[in-house]
């Protein structure tokens, strides 16, 4: 009876280490329309863990160019959090960051979220920190927009396709499943 408690006691050390090495990565992907959303919950070294001065030294963006960049607001929330939006070929990538003040002159930043946006038509284009809904501005709003054909002589962009939020409280990028009410400054109207 003693053998077999001192096997049953090693077999379970064993078997519980062995799954904990076995263990991957928690990595949640939600695939829609093309759109993919990395979660950050992992544990090996990955781009949420580097602090960077530019988006590009970041090995994994290495085949991206930066499109453009963004520091995020909304009402009395101090200016902690910016975008970046890269792209190579038909894939995007709009991130989240933290902005971290650092001894040196310029900041530094940290990622946070992602969010893949795979295949935009050509009448299709990303805008970020330039919207409002309901009449209240709100940089945190990112949005893909259908460009009609007389964009340049438009003010604003009301033909939202998708919408999505940075909630600086989860510091996640979050789905918008009510577009209603969404308009975005047209950056070109009268050039």
């Amino acid at each position: 009876m003693k053998k077999i408690s001192i096997f049953i006691v090693i077999f379970l050390t064993f078997s519980c280490s062995d799954s904990k090495r076995k263990k991957e990565p928690e990595r949640l992907q939600i695939k829609e329309k093309g759109i993919i959303i990395l979660k950050s919950k992992q544990t090996e070294k990955s781009i949420f863990d580097i602090v960077f001065r530019k988006i590009e030294d970041v090995e994994y963006f290495k085949d991206f160019q930066m499109n453009s960049g963004t520091v995020l607001n909304y009402g009395n929330s101090e200016w902690k959090y910016a975008s970046s939006v890269l792209q190579n070929k038909n894939k995007r990538i709009i991130t989240l960051e933290k902005i971290i003040e650092t001894d040196e002159s310029q900041s530094k930043f940290q990622i946070l979220d992602t969010l893949h946006i795979n295949n935009l038509t050509e009448n299709e284009f990303i805008s970020i920190g330039i919207c409002e809904k309901n009449g209240k501005a709100d940089s945190r709003i990112i949005t893909i927009i259908e460009r009609p054909e007389n964009a340049f002589n438009l003010e604003t962009f009301s033909e939202i396709k998708r919408a999505w939020k940075a909630n600086f409280k989860t510091e996640k990028i979050e789905k918008i499943s009510k577009i209603k009410g969404i308009r975005c400054m047209n950056e070109s109207s009268g050039i």
